[in-house]
């Protein structure tokens, strides 16, 4: 059954909705969720005090290979909590963090307007799509850097679509582009991803527009110069004191292709991965960790607590069902990306929407050279957080997919699945107030 297209107000009405919903349910979990209870919060805290104090950078203690750019803002804001009297200052931070995700929203939706015009029902499910991933409503709750850096690579994403988009090469736009990306760069190192594939999508560019190689050659000489001036002294502080100056841990002395069981690339982790989302199941495969981290907590720090054992049968109903709920999202957006990469092999994209259609390549690649690069015994390196950087290209992903299907005859039950797994994630999301006491 076909449904009947809504006014593009009443459209625009319902994205402006999701996206008050989602800063609900942030606000909710900046009151509620502990401080102390998100990634690695001892390393967190101990970097942020030192800088509060004059301690100056942490060296070789906790999280001393990463950026000082999250730390130095929630310094500030640690102090500004103390002086409002806090009984925990360190909310203040969380409320940045709660702030950047809805600002990463708005973001995402001048993109999606820049790099698809007047297509109002695309915009509305690329913003359902993020606003409603536990994975950036979890990360928001927590005192930790990932959801700046997702702020960041989501404006240099824009500011790089309207460059493409309108053709503009001038100085000052690739600049501001350079500008956003070193800003990234100063917070967490998976903003080289961003970095790549804006560096990719001009390349392709002055490939096939002869006309334009000059003007696009400068713009992305200019954009390495800009993000060079912003990040090259934390690049090069790291490099005069540490052998690497991205990520200054240990490799195994190990060739890459033997760092890795096939498991790890090819076990879908079934049936586990359903009736136990959550750690220890299937560690240290790939492809299940990365999904049930994404949509539900599979490390226990928001849904349950990892240090405490396994999940109540509450929590694990909860989890189950955001497994389930969550799979047709996932399609889509995986079918939308393949969709959109078929069509920029054949040359068929826009100059903007190949930036899109890159993010989702480059964050899996990414994230797999790193986790096969770093294996730990425990698969804490198999964190879905690290793509965060590429929630905006997925939703953008989902929302070709899903506009697509809901002009033909499954329009009806594809949009009641998509509306029961929106409010299904966007409940779970809310820190101490399980699915289980609703339903």
């Amino acid at each position: 059954m076909r449904l009947r297209p809504p006014s593009a107000a009443a459209v625009r009405r319902l994205t402006y909705a999701v996206i008050l919903a989602a800063a609900l349910v942030a606000a909710w979990n900046v009151v509620r969720y502990p401080p102390g209870l998100g990634y690695d919060a001892i390393d967190q805290v101990f970097y942020t005090d030192g800088i509060r104090h004059g301690e100056g950078l942490p060296d070789r203690r906790g999280a001393y290979y990463t950026p000082p750019g999250f730390y130095a803002v929630a310094a500030v804001a640690t102090e500004v909590g103390e002086a409002l009297g806090l009984e925990e200052p360190l909310r203040v931070t969380q409320a940045v963090n709660a702030a950047l995700a809805i600002g990463t929203l708005l973001l995402l939706l001048l993109l999606v307007r820049e790099v698809w015009p007047g297509r109002e029902v695309l915009h509305l499910l690329a913003v359902a799509f993020a606003a409603t991933t536990t994975i950036l409503l979890r990360s928001a709750a927590m005192f930790h850097p990932e959801t700046m850096s997702l702020f960041f690579a989501t404006l240099a994403l824009l500011l790089a679509a309207r460059m493409l988009a309108r053709e503009d090469y001038r100085v000052r736009t690739a600049v501001a582009v350079g500008l956003a990306l070193g800003a990234g760069q100063l917070v967490r190192a998976w903003a080289l991803w961003t970095f790549a594939v804006v560096l990719l999508a001009l390349a392709a560019v002055w490939l096939v527009r002869r006309a334009a190689r000059r003007r696009v050659a400068l713009a992305a000489a200019v954009v390495v110069a800009a993000t060079a001036v912003v990040a090259g002294p934390w690049y090069g502080y790291q490099a005069t004191r540490y052998t690497n100056p991205i990520f200054d841990q240990p490799q195994v002395a190990k060739p890459l292709w033997e760092r890795r069981a096939a498991a790890f690339y090819v076990d879908p982790g079934l049936p586990e991965l359903v009736t136990q989302p959550y750690r220890p199941s299937f560690t240290n495969r790939f492809w299940p960790t990365v999904y049930a981290e994404a949509w539900g907590d599979y490390f226990g720090v928001f849904a349950w607590q990892a240090h405490k054992g396994e999940p109540d049968a509450g929590t694990r109903r909860d989890l189950t069902l955001q497994m389930l709920a969550l799979a047709v999202p996932t399609m889509l957006a995986l079918a939308g990306w393949l969709w959109l990469m078929g069509r920029a092999l054949r040359r068929r994209l826009p100059d903007a929407q190949l930036l899109v259609a890159l993010m989702p390549l480059a964050g899996l690649t990414g994230l797999l050279y790193f986790t096969v690069s770093y294996p730990t015994p425990d698969g804490d390196v198999i964190k879905a957080t690290y793509m965060l950087t590429t929630l905006p290209a997925w939703a953008a992903c989902f929302a070709v997919a899903g506009e697509r299907l809901l002009r033909t005859r499954l329009a009806l039950p594809l949009a009641l699945l998509l509306a029961v797994a929106a409010v299904v994630s966007l409940r779970f999301a809310l820190y101490g107030a399980p699915l289980g006491g609703l339903l």
